[in-house]
């Protein structure tokens, strides 16, 4: 077998303009191609805005911020054809990620802001009861940080800074602003700084506002650091400029009593293709007194007394590989009390510490909040305290932890939903608090008492990873949410009626689902997998309506010890015969027929070895190894799997099977029904001629079996790089067919052969092309600007059904000549 070569990083991407008030140290002001150089339209790439990535995607080279500018101009200028406005389907009752949180008191009942992870701004107007957007749906959707000015105006900062573990993270392009309540908002600089952990206005003059740029973790953004603004934004500052380029400000706080007082913090971060390294030297907690004009890097000798006993390297604040994300809050009711809690690179909790003197000195803590292994400290860092109580405090992690003792003692303040990130208190009712996470927004009327949090009743936001739909009933959905698990739009034995009210049928990362094209009472949901385990569940429901009798079986896993399982494990029913169903990771395997649990219900068809050159991921480079605890062994695995219909029956399953790596291989068995799973074998296909990109999906003909496409993740320079490849000779010869799609990942690829229609999902829209034609048109207007990562046909074939990464649901008429 030929082997082609492990791939790089990058992804997805979407940008607006630059703003014309911007103030930038030209010095620093670099993007992943620091030279400068101009791009093929003349453009200088140090202009050029820096949009967003895909984590869980790779190319074969780094994007530019020019390239990432070409790809939007490429976007924009692709017609629209005659299908309509696109139409939100739902849900509105399940929520997710919200990274922010922001309340205007001058209202009654306060108005309150939500910035949602790849949703844009939210806005309630009945106490965080019901939520409606207040963000335009052509900007980004990627959000990090939210903050409200004394005069009312609100700030923006576009891009999340809470990286992945095996799922995605979104970046962004500046700071928006709005004046009048989130009707208009206006991008007022930083274009090239990706992700922002926080902003903060001076509550003191309202025209002061700092605003902590992260920047990428798979690139170099040109603007990292803490920016500073005194004029309202018409002009940013570079005050805390990082060390590396792997390093960007995370968070920031001021001294209540005294503004000039502030502390920051860098965070030295990064990730590649598999693996991630979330702490590093340039990682570092600084103070000013002089409002920023001169800072102060503080280590132990700060630390009065002892370092935290959990600090498993025992470094401390000291500059080390194992110093990550530190997170700060000084205390309302006492500006001289200070708090920070911080990680080690791998995330668990390295120290929590205590100031009395508003940040010149620190002690550790009398108790850890999180968990030393817990491993997730990178995505949370955050910490809030009752702007009536220094003692009363929280912090982020799985759980919402508090406490009343000033950290001498932790306990879970239970009924939100995991995963927090944003916090805020209602400044005119006492004990009114408001919490964000993963599962959408919360509030509670007694100051955070555990048990005491009311979830809102109307959120239309929700991200999806994949979808599906009954062939029998198109109000008959399921789809797999980011930390929301999977959902459907009906209970066993009642009939779907609003497809608005969803409700879950499988927990943690919800990812592949899918409905029997056959029989829509047997439907599949995965969870995000810990290699080698296999976390799917078959479910049959008795009846449509009627009976509500439902069973569940839980997948056995046919993997060996030490198998490399993507976090996105594809799940996969075979179109001849769907009672057999294929799952993946260093192998693939072929469920019996029906049969997804116990001894032999299922046969490995690929080489199992992980790293051998035979398998058919291959081997990862040792720099592309995860030591993480928890993310270990899901890079290198097997992404996608496509049975070819024509080559099973009824009663059989498909013997020719097409599937593609996340190190960018595209593979294809004739025989994958031999008697046994040893026997059978497998070709690589387009070696040297298609891209070495993560393969994001494969489509086979359901009437031809060497009709194939297959689109890929990642581009490689030129005007034919999006990445949506065909072959008629079943693999022997290819041909892109990207055309005038845009420089940017395809996420999915949907085939309508009756009509020979073509559809790709993509970070800029869905596109379709009709009866081979070169170009590619927008399909429908109106869809918010976030990730689309599965599109569906209804099985009349009249609707096609688009699932967003950050914005729910949405229906279009499909295009029927």
């Amino acid at each position: 077998m030929v082997l082609v070569a492990g791939v790089a990083t990058v992804v997805v991407w979407r940008t607006e303009s630059g703003s014309r008030h911007e103030e930038v140290d030209r010095d620093r002001d670099h993007d992943a191609d620091a030279d400068g150089d101009r791009d093929a339209d003349g453009e200088d790439e140090d202009e050029a805005p820096a949009g967003y990535l895909d984590l869980k995607d790779s190319s074969g080279q780094p994007v530019t911020a020019a390239q990432i500018a070409r790809a939007q101009r490429q976007a924009a200028a692709i017609p629209s054809g005659d299908n309509g406005a696109w139409t939100y389907t739902g849900p509105t009752n399940v929520g997710g990620r919200v990274v922010d949180l922001a309340v205007d008191p001058t209202t009654s009942p306060s108005t309150v802001y939500a910035a949602v992870s790849s949703g844009g701004i939210m806005k309630s107007t009945d106490g965080g009861v019901t939520w409606s957007a207040a963000w335009p749906t052509s900007n980004t959707q990627a959000m990090g940080a939210l903050a409200r000015g004394s005069d009312g105006t609100l700030w923006a900062g576009t891009g999340e800074a809470n990286p992945s573990g095996g799922g995605l993270t979104f970046f962004g392009d500046g700071v928006y602003k709005s004046t009048d309540g989130g009707r208009d908002w206006k991008q007022w600089g930083l274009p090239n700084s990706a992700a922002f952990g926080r902003i903060v206005v001076n509550p003191q003059d309202p025209n002061e506002v700092w605003a902590a740029a992260a920047g990428s973790i798979s690139w170099v953004a040109g603007q990292r650091g803490l920016y500073h603004t005194t004029n309202g934004g018409k002009d940013w500052k570079l005050a805390l400029a990082p060390t590396n380029d792997n390093t960007g400000a995370i968070d920031v706080a001021l001294d209540p009593a005294n503004p000039h007082i502030i502390l920051a913090s860098l965070w030295d971060h990064r990730r590649n293709s598999g693996g991630f390294f979330y702490g590093g030297s340039g990682s570092g907690l600084y103070r000013s007194t002089d409002d920023g004009n001169t800072w102060t890097r503080l280590d132990n000798t700060s630390i009065t007394g002892s370092i935290c006993g959990w600090d498993q390297s025992k470094t401390g604040l000291n500059t080390d590989a194992d110093l990550g994300r530190i997170g700060i809050a000084f205390a309302p009711s006492d500006p001289n009390r200070v708090y920070i809690q911080f990680s080690g690179a791998y995330g668990p909790d390295k120290g929590f510490y205590v100031s009395n003197d508003a940040g010149a000195t620190w002690n550790c803590g009398g108790a850890e909040p999180g968990s030393v292994t817990g491993g997730y400290e990178w995505v949370f860092g955050r910490l809030w305290i009752d702007p009536s109580d220094e003692n009363h405090i929280f912090a982020a992690d799985v759980n919402l932890k508090v406490s009343t003792n000033g950290g001498a003692s932790w306990s879970n303040s239970n009924g939100p939903h995991a995963d927090q990130h944003g916090m805020a208190w209602d400044p005119k009712t006492p004990n009114l608090v408001y919490l964000g996470d993963d599962g959408g927004v919360y509030h509670s009327t007694t100051g955070g008492a555990t048990n005491s949090w009311t979830h809102a009743t109307t959120e239309p936001w929700t991200q999806s990873y994949h979808f599906s739909v009954s062939q029998q009933d198109p109000l008959r959905m399921v789809t797999g949410l980011q930390d929301q698990g999977s959902i459907r739009t009906w209970t066993p034995g009642v009939e779907p009626t609003d497809p608005t009210q969803w409700n879950s049928y499988g927990g943690g990362d919800g990812h592949w689902v899918q409905i029997d094209p056959n029989n829509q009472l047997v439907y599949y949901e995965c969870f995000q997998p810990s290699p080698p385990r296999v976390s799917c569940a078959k479910k049959v429901d008795s009846a449509a309506t009627g009976s509500t009798a439902s069973t569940s079986t839980t997948f056995s896993s046919p993997f060996p010890t030490g198998s490399r399982i993507t976090t996105d494990m594809p799940l996969v029913l075979d179109p001849a015969d769907p009672n057999y169903v294929y799952i993946a990771g260093t192998s693939i395997a072929r469920s019996g027929n029906g049969v997804v649990s116990g001894t032999n219900a299922w046969t490995l068809i690929s080489p199992t070895t992980p790293d051998s050159p035979e398998s058919l991921p291959g081997p990862v480079p040792p720099e592309e190894v995860n030591q993480d605890t928890y993310y270990a062994n899901e890079y290198g695995a097997v992404t996608q799997i496509a049975p070819a219909k024509s080559t099973g029956t009824p009663t059989s399953p498909a013997s020719t099977i097409y599937a593609g790596t996340d190190t960018g291989k595209v593979w294809k068995t004739t025989n994958a029904t031999a008697s046994t799973g040893s026997d059978v074998t497998w070709t690589q296909l387009g070696a040297g001629v298609l891209p070495n990109a993560w393969v994001n999906a494969i489509v086979a003909d359901p009437t031809d079996a060497n009709h194939v496409y297959v689109a890929f993740s990642g581009y490689r320079e030129g005007d034919l790089a999006a990445n949506v490849w065909e072959s008629r000779d079943g693999g022997t010869t290819w041909h892109n067919i990207s055309g005038n799609l845009p420089n940017a990942p395809v996420e999915t690829v949907t085939y309508d052969q009756p009509h020979n229609q073509l559809y790709v999902a993509t970070g800029f829209g869905v596109f379709s092309l009709k009866n081979g034609k070169k170009n590619w048109a927008r399909l429908g207007t109106g869809l918010p600007n976030c990730p689309i990562f599965d599109i569906k046909l209804t099985g009349d074939g009249h609707t096609i059904d688009a699932a967003t990464f950050g914005r729910g649901i949405y229906h279009l008429p499909a295009p029927q000549a």
